[in-house]
């Protein structure tokens, strides 16, 4: 073998190490980032289920709301009632007040 071939068997052998070494940090970095990839997508799944559950609670919520207007608006029409309930007992125990003194009136009037 001559010097050069020598030469030249020597360096291809150390290029060739270092291809295999280049080679295996690539894979590596490959691995990493694909690593980095799976976190992430399973990350923004976690957040897609968050921000799902998030909307249904919304929903809800808005739903008790409707509700709780509804219940409210009916115990003012029955507070509306009442008070013109309360207003027309007031109006008869007046008249019912009135009546009474008039009768005793009349049976004031009777001699005994």
């Amino acid at each position: 073998m001559s010097r050069s071939h020598s030469a030249f068997s020597g360096t291809s052998r150390i290029s060739s190490a270092s291809a295999v070494e280049a080679i295996g940090e690539i894979t590596r970095i490959i691995s990493s980032i694909n690593d980095y990839q799976t976190t992430i997508a399973s990350a923004v799944e976690e957040q897609t289920a968050t921000t799902a559950e998030m909307s249904r609670s919304v929903a809800e919520a808005a739903t008790g709301t409707g509700e709780i207007a509804s219940n409210i608006t009916g115990v003012a029409e029955a507070s509306t009632f009442t008070t013109e309930g309360v207003a027309q007992a007031r109006v008869a125990t007046e008249d019912l007040a009135r009546m009474a003194g008039d009768l005793q009136a009349q049976v004031a009037s009777f001699v005994y």
